[in-house]
């Protein structure tokens, strides 16, 4: 959860150490999550932490492409500790004041491909991580070759976006021909003390990237107050 290991209810979709799957097509996942269930109180946990829509954990070879996603009780897509992976013409529909329902996540994943979607959302856009500090201690894994292309961000906090939870390191991140349109933020980096010593961050490249009202392009935080670790 959010970068530890913590407690929370099972994403409307879960993938757990499967390889070679396929989810293609013009259907819609929709979350169904509203201001009086799942974003009520949305920092309190409850039984257990607020679900994802889709989740993948230490998965290999997947391709998720066409579908819809909106109404995300938390994060949308979040895969973890994954590799090989394509997301392809996928529409993200969250409103802009669901609280932390951020697109699509991959956290200490390696040979990423995100291509050709568009994303409306309540939080970042797309948020590259890579596990917070007690998670960089017993099992680093740093996100590694990460492709983002023809791309359109319609409304989120940041377009692109590398953490906070980045404590095992981000590199090789490839960011080309995309929108960003009304973000609040073009790229954004934020991370703090407290991230762990292994949380570098190296060649992240950025070409032919059109930006319209968005506040500000470029952003980054080395103070980035959140969570326990942020006190």
């Amino acid at each position: 959860w959010e970068g530890n290991e913590a407690d929370s209810f099972a994403s409307l979709v879960t993938g757990i150490k499967v390889q070679n799957v396929n989810i293609i097509g013009k259907g819609t996942l929709d979350g169904n999550a509203d201001p009086t269930t799942w974003w009520f109180k949305a920092k309190e946990k409850r039984i257990a932490w607020r679900p994802r829509t889709l989740f993948l954990n230490a998965c290999k070879n997947i391709i998720v492409e066409g579908i819809t996603l909106k109404n995300s009780p938390s994060w949308t897509i979040h895969p973890l500790m994954s590799s090989d992976l394509k997301f392809v013409n996928l529409s993200i529909q969250n409103p802009f004041d669901a609280p932390n329902t951020d697109a699509l996540d991959p956290e200490s994943c390696k040979n990423v491909l995100i291509l050709g979607n568009t994303f409306s959302v309540g939080d970042d856009c797309i948020a590259i991580k890579s596990g917070k500090i007690d998670i960089s201690k017993k099992n680093p894994v740093s996100s590694e070759n990460i492709h983002i292309r023809n791309c359109n961000m319609q409304f989120g906090h940041g377009a692109v976006v590398l953490g906070s939870e980045m404590s095992s390191g981000i590199k090789s991140i490839f960011i080309e021909r995309c929108v960003f349109n009304s973000t609040d933020r073009g790229l954004r980096v934020k991370t703090r003390r407290g991230r762990g010593s292994k949380g570098i961050i190296d060649e992240i490249h950025m070409k032919n990237i059109k930006m319209d009202k968005v506040m500000t392009p470029f952003a980054i935080n080395s103070f980035y107050y959140c969570d326990a670790d942020g006190k």
